[in-house]
C-alpha cells in the first residue's frame, strides 16, 4: 500500500473517531469511502490540526466535502403596509460563516446583501438564505423567510368600553370589566396588557371579547391596551376603567387650619396629611397661605390618587385682612320709621356711625369707623341710604285690545319702568306691564314700586267679549246669555238668530239676557248667531259671531 493511501486512511479514521465523540450526526461523503455522524466543518478540528495541516490540499478537499448546517431565521414576519422596513436578518450556525441571500429556492444569483422588504403592496414574499463557513460547503437547502405585508384591517371593535353591568355583585367593588366586539371575518385572538393605578404591567391573551381585572380596591383604576394577536396592523385601543367608590368616598378635613389671617401675618406650610382617621395624604395648590395681599383665596387640596382614589378634593377659603365691615347700602320709604344703625357689622367689627341716625326725608351717605385695637385693623366703611318718596304713583293709564279680539290684552301705559311691579286682579305681581288672554268683564290693575313705598289701583278695567255658551236649566248659574260688559253703553243692541237666520230675540242695555226661549217655548241645544251694535272710542261698530245653548 502506498504512502498516500496509508495517510488517507489514517486521516479518515482520526476524523471519524473525533466527530463521533462530539455526537455529530451529519453524513459526509468522501471520494473513497463514507464517514458517518459528522456535525461540524471546522470546530472539531481547530485543536487537532496544525496550520500546515489546514494548508494541505488534501485537508482542504476533505473539509469541502463536510455538510454545513443552515442559519437560524424568524419566519413568518408581519409588516404593515407602507411601514418602514429594515434588512432581514439570520444567525449563522458556524461562527465566522458568510450569509448568502436569494429570491429563489434554487438557482439564480445571490443578492449583494440582506434584502429590505418592500411594503407598498399587500401580500407575501419569500426570501432565502444560506451560509458558507470558512472551510466548508454552502448550506442546503436554502432556508426560507416569509414576509407578509398586511393592510390596516380596521378596528378591533366599535367601542372598547367599561361594562360594570357584567360584573357579579360580589366583585363589583373589587374588579373592572373591559368589553369589546369581534370583527366579523377576523380571527378572535387578542393580546392584552394592563396596569392598576399606573403600577406594573400585566400581560395576557384571550380568544374572548372581554377581560376582567380582579383584586382591586374601591376607587382604583385599571388601564388596558388591547391588540390583535394575528392581525398586527389593527390599531391598538386603550381605555381606563374605575372601581366605584360607593360608601368609601371621603372628604379630607383640616379643622385646625385658620381661615382668616391679618395682612403680612406669618404662616407655616399647609399640612400634606388631613386630620381624618386614617389621614389622607396629598398636595395643595399652594404650599403656604399668602398673606401679602388682602382678600379671599381658595386653596385646593388634591389627595394622592393612587393611595386614596376615593378621597375628594378639598377647597379651603382663606381671608386675609385688613377686613372691611360688611354693611350694605339700603333704601327706605320717606316718612316711615327708620331702622337703627348697628354698632357691630355682620362680620363682627364694632365701631361708630356718623351721622348716628338715619334721616327718613333725604337720601344720604353714612360713615362707619371701626373701634381701635381690633384684629387686622379693619377699614372704614361708607354706605348710602336712599329715601324713596311715598305715594308717588297718583295715576294709572292702560289700554285694552279691541272688543271681541281673540286674545284680549291689557297693557299698563303709565307708570312704566324697571322700578315698578304690576298685578291683574289678585294674581302675582310681575315686572311686565302686559297681561294677555284676559277674560271678559271688569278687572282690577294694581301698580307699586319695587320698595313698596307707593301703590295705586284701578278697578274699572273693562274687557268686552261674549260668552261662548250658556246653560238655561234654572240652576242659578249661567242661565241667560248677554254681553254684560256693554251694559254701560246706553245704545247697544244685540240681535239673536237661529242657524237658519230666523230672528229670535233683541237685547237692550236694560235686558237681563236671553233665557233660551222663543215665544215661550225652549229652544233646542244648538249654535245660535248674534249681531251686536256698539260703540268703541265713540266709533259705531257691528260685530257678528255665534255661541252655544246647552241643556
Amino acid at each position: 500500500m502506498g504512502k498516500f493511501t496509508t495517510l488517507l486512511i489514517f486521516v479518515c479514521f482520526f476524523i471519524n473517531a473525533s466527530l463521533y465523540a462530539f455526537n455529530i450526526s451529519n453524513r459526509v461523503e468522501f471520494e473513497r469511502g463514507v464517514i458517518y455522524n459528522l456535525d461540524s466543518a471546522v470546530n472539531p478540528f481547530e485543536n487537532s490540526f496544525t496550520y500546515d495541516t489546514v494548508k494541505n490540499e488534501y485537508t482542504k478537499f476533505l473539509f469541502s466535502r463536510i455538510a454545513t448546517a443552515p442559519p437560524s431565521v424568524t419566519s413568518q414576519i408581519y409588516l404593515c403596509q407602507n411601514s418602514t422596513a429594515v434588512p432581514l436578518t439570520a444567525t449563522p450556525s458556524v461562527v465566522g460563516a458568510t450569509l448568502k441571500w436569494y429570491t429563489e429556492l434554487t438557482g439564480g444569483v445571490a443578492l449583494l446583501g440582506a434584502p429590505t422588504p418592500i411594503t407598498t403592496t399587500v401580500g407575501s414574499t419569500t426570501y432565502y438564505v444560506t451560509e458558507i463557513p470558512l472551510l466548508g460547503v454552502e448550506s442546503t437547502p436554502r432556508t426560507p423567510i416569509i414576509v407578509n405585508v398586511v393592510a390596516d384591517n380596521g378596528t378591533i371593535n366599535k367601542v372598547l368600553k367599561c361594562d360594570p353591568s357584567q360584573i357579579l355583585p360580589a366583585d363589583i367593588n373589587s374588579s373592572v370589566f373591559f368589553d369589546w366586539g369581534n370583527v366579523t371575518g377576523n380571527p378572535n385572538s387578542y393580546n392584552v396588557s394592563y396596569t392598576i393605578q399606573g403600577g406594573p404591567v400585566f400581560t395576557g391573551s384571550t380568544g374572548l371579547s372581554h377581560w376582567q381585572v380582579f383584586g382591586m380596591l374601591p376607587g382604583q383604576s385599571a388601564t388596558l391596551t388591547l391588540t390583535h394577536a394575528t392581525l398586527p396592523c389593527i390599531p391598538a385601543q386603550t381605555v381606563t376603567c374605575y372601581v366605584p367608590c360607593g360608601v368609601s368616598t371621603v372628604t379630607p378635613t383640616f379643622p385646625s387650619i385658620p381661615t382668616s389671617y391679618c395682612i403680612n401675618e406669618a404662616t407655616t406650610n399647609l399640612p400634606t396629611s388631613s386630620e381624618n382617621s386614617p389621614a389622607i395624604t396629598g398636595t395643595w395648590s399652594a404650599t403656604k397661605v399668602n398673606t401679602a395681599t388682602a382678600g379671599t383665596t381658595n386653596y385646593v387640596f388634591t389627595p394622592n390618587p393612587i393611595l386614596f382614589p376615593c378621597a375628594l378634593t378639598k377647597i379651603l377659603s382663606v381671608t386675609v385682612g385688613p377686613v372691611e365691615p360688611n354693611f350694605s347700602d339700603f333704601s327706605i320709604c320717606s316718612g316711615e320709621a327708620v331702622p337703627n344703625l348697628n354698632s357691630k357689622s355682620p362680620n363682627g367689627i364694632s365701631g361708630i356711625w356718623s351721622p348716628s341716625t338715619i334721616d327718613n326725608t333725604t337720601s344720604g351717605a353714612y360713615l362707619f369707623t371701626p373701634n381701635p385695637g381690633q384684629p387686622c385693623a379693619p377699614t372704614v366703611k361708607t354706605i348710602y341710604v336712599t329715601v324713596i318718596p311715598s305715594g308717588a304713583i297718583v295715576n294709572l293709564g292702560w289700554t285694552v285690545t279691541y272688543a271681541f279680539a281673540e286674545n284680549q290684552i291689557v297693557t299698563v301705559t303709565d307708570p312704566v319702568g324697571v322700578n315698578y311691579l304690576y298685578q291683574l286682579d289678585y294674581g302675582l305681581f310681575q315686572q311686565s306691564p302686559v297681561f294677555e288672554n284676559v277674560s271678559l268683564g271688569t278687572h282690577s290693575i294694581t301698580v307699586k314700586d319695587l320698595n313698596g313705598c307707593s301703590e295705586y289701583s284701578n278697578d274699572n278695567i273693562v274687557v268686552i267679549n261674549y260668552p261662548k255658551y250658556f246653560t238655561p236649566n234654572n240652576d242659578g248659574s249661567n242661565d241667560t246669555w248677554n254681553i254684560f260688559s256693554l251694559e254701560d253703553q246706553s245704545n247697544f243692541r244685540i240681535l239673536i238668530f237661529d242657524r237658519y237666520g230666523k230672528f229670535l230675540k233683541e237685547l237692550r242695555p236694560e235686558s237681563l239676557g236671553w233665557d233660551g226661549t222663543y215665544n215661550g217655548h225652549p229652544m233646542p241645544s244648538n249654535d245660535y248667531w248674534f249681531s251686536v251694535e256698539y260703540a268703541e272710542q265713540n266709533i259705531p261698530k257691528i260685530f257678528k259671531s255665534h255661541f252655544s245653548l246647552k241643556r
